[in-house]
């Protein structure tokens, strides 16, 4: 099952850089495929499918969930104060920068708090 999941991240991310890559109409979607395709795979390292579920995972789980979110609220505002002092001009970039800063923060505070704990 692992070779499984190894073999989707890598089509999620080879058709998302291809999408990006190749069709401007399709940049966006490229770009959260390749995102998808990133946060399955570090999610998969840190903790393996064929590893039993333990209390140990549910811990690491709920609070790097926490740490991710109070982190994203931030990272929300911040975008929005760029945009409001024109920093940023591109309404869809914007939106892009805090969909992926979304995205990758729990897989990113995941292996932070598995090392930890």
């Amino acid at each position: 099952m692992k070779r499984v999941n190894v073999l989707l991240d890598i089509i999620l991310i080879g058709v998302g850089l291809y999408l990006t890559m190749t069709d401007p109409a399709a940049k966006t979607l490229g770009i959260i495929l390749v995102l998808a395709g990133v946060t399955s795979r570090i999610t998969g390292t840190v903790f393996s499918p064929t590893e039993p579920y333990d209390e140990r995972q549910g811990i690491v789980k709920i609070r790097s969930g926490h740490i991710a979110y109070l982190v994203s609220i931030g990272y929300l505002f911040l975008i929005l104060l760029l945009v409001n002092l024109s920093i940023i001009k591109d309404i869809q970039f914007a939106l892009l920068l805090a969909l992926g800063g979304q995205i990758l923060f729990f897989p990113i505070v995941l292996i932070f708090i598995n090392r930890r704990i």
